[in-house]
C-alpha cells in the first residue's frame, strides 16, 4: 500500500535521486582512495642513468694524460687507417665558447703536459694545429658551426689525431661503447 501513496512519477524521480547520490558517493570514495592504487613510489630521480663522459673514465686517456677543460662532448673515438699508419681519431663538439677560445683551451690542455705547437694553419673556417712532445704527435682540427650565437649551446666541432692507445683498464665501463664512444667497426668518413 505504501507504493500506492507515491505516484509512479515521484517514485521514478526518487529512484533517480537515490542512484545519483550513490554514484556521487562512489566517485568520491574512488577519488579519496585513488592515491593508494597503482602509484609508483617517488624516488626523486626522474632521469635515466647516463653513462660517464668518454674522457672521464680513464679507459682511453689522451697523450700525457691531458685533460680537456672546456665544455665538450666526445662523439666518436676509434682507430683509423691513415697514410702514416693506424692512428686514433677522437671527434667531439665544444660548447659555449667561440672558435678561438675553444682552440686556446685544447692547445693549453696539451701544453700543460709538455706538448708544444709545431705548426698552425687557419683558412678562416677551420684551424689545424700540430703539437708534439718529442716522441708523440697530436693533430687538432677545429671549426665553428655556422650561424651560432650566445644562445647556442654547441658552437663547433673538433677532431684530435692521436697516437693509438690500448684500454688502460679491464673495468667493464671500458668495454661499453656508450661510455667510451668506441663503436667497433663503425667508422666515420675522414
Amino acid at each position: 500500500m505504501a507504493s500506492d501513496l507515491l505516484p509512479a512519477r515521484s517514485r521514478a524521480r526518487l529512484l533517480r535521486r537515490v542512484l545519483a547520490g550513490v554514484a556521487v558517493l562512489g566517485v568520491l570514495a574512488v577519488l579519496g582512495l585513488s592515491h593508494s592504487f597503482g602509484r609508483a613510489v617517488p624516488t626523486g630521480n626522474y632521469r635515466p642513468p647516463l653513462p660517464p663522459a668518454a674522457l672521464s673514465t680513464g679507459c682511453f686517456p689522451l697523450p700525457g694524460d691531458a685533460q680537456l677543460d672546456l665544455p665538450h662532448q666526445v662523439r666518436w673515438d676509434g682507430d683509423v687507417e691513415t697514410a702514416t699508419g693506424v692512428r686514433r681519431e677522437l671527434r667531439g663538439q665544444y660548447d659555449l665558447l667561440d672558435r678561438d677560445e675553444a682552440l686556446a683551451e685544447i692547445v693549453a690542455a696539451f701544453a700543460a703536459v709538455g706538448f708544444t705547437e709545431r705548426s698552425r694553419t687557419d683558412d678562416g673556417e677551420t684551424v689545424s694545429v700540430e703539437l708534439g712532445d718529442g716522441t708523440q704527435r697530436v693533430g687538432l682540427r677545429l671549426a665553428a658551426l655556422p650561424d651560432t650565437d650566445a644562445e647556442t649551446l654547441v658552437r663547433g666541432s673538433f677532431v684530435l689525431d692521436l697516437p693509438v692507445v690500448a684500454a688502460a683498464s679491464d673495468d667493464p665501463v671500458c668495454a661499453d661503447p656508450k661510455s667510451t664512444k668506441r663503436w667497433g667497426d663503425r667508422r666515420l668518413p675522414r
